[in-house]
């Protein structure tokens, strides 16, 4: 009994200090304020399209009438494509506007869950354009000369990053492209870029109470 008091007491204590470790840590990497950033940019570009619903809302006719016939006649096989095409390439429309699509169709959760995964194997995609990119002599000396200071920051907290660029408004599959272009180990990058489902199902909780 005492040893197993022990045990639990001492991995405690690990536990406890790894926290503070990694918090000192990204503190003084400036980490936490990035972060605070990119939360505070969320929440504008949250408050600016609630204001431009109130007003639309208030201002146009049945206006989720208009916006529920606009969605359906996206083809769903268009649509699908144009996303993958989208979360492949440096992310290029914002995933919101497709998970308000998914909304319109016969069965929502499926479809959204869908895109998720479009959306997660885009990103491992843009991971190995990112290798490729890479792969070519005077981009790779060019890479090291520029980031060179940077890699082992990049090595280091990419994880991060990734999560991060997963569950926030950021290009997720400019992340992995990075990623890739620094060979950053696929394997970290597939169990942590999963966050990425979570995203989905998390922000159409709110966009399918709105549209």
């Amino acid at each position: 009994m005492y040893c197993i008091t022990f045990a639990l007491q001492h991995t405690q204590y690990k536990l406890r200090a790894r926290f503070y470790f990694y918090h000192r840590l990204f503190k003084s990497r400036g980490i936490y304020s990035f972060a605070g950033r990119s939360f505070l940019r969320l929440l504008i570009i949250a408050a600016i399209i609630t204001v431009l619903l109130v007003i639309a809302q208030s201002t146009i006719n049945d206006f989720h009438g208009i916006i529920d016939t606009f969605l359906l006649k996206w083809d769903a096989p268009f649509v699908l494509s144009l996303f993958f095409v989208s979360e492949s390439i440096l992310g290029m429309i914002p995933p919101d506007f497709f998970i308000v699509w998914s909304n319109t169709t016969s069965h929502p959760m499926v479809m959204l869950t869908l895109l998720a995964f479009i959306s997660y194997s885009g990103g491992l995609i843009a991971y190995f354009i990112g290798k490729r990119i890479a792969s070519f002599p005077k981009f790779h000396a060019w890479l090291m000369r520029k980031f060179s200071s940077h890699l082992a920051t990049l090595h280091k907290y990419g994880g991060f990053l990734i999560i991060f660029s997963a569950l926030f408004p950021l290009p997720f599959s400019t992340i992995t492209l990075i990623t890739g272009m620094i060979n950053y180990p696929f394997k970290r990058l597939a169990i942590l870029g999963l966050t990425r489902l979570f995203r989905f199902y998390l922000y159409a909780t709110v966009l399918f109470q709105i549209f």
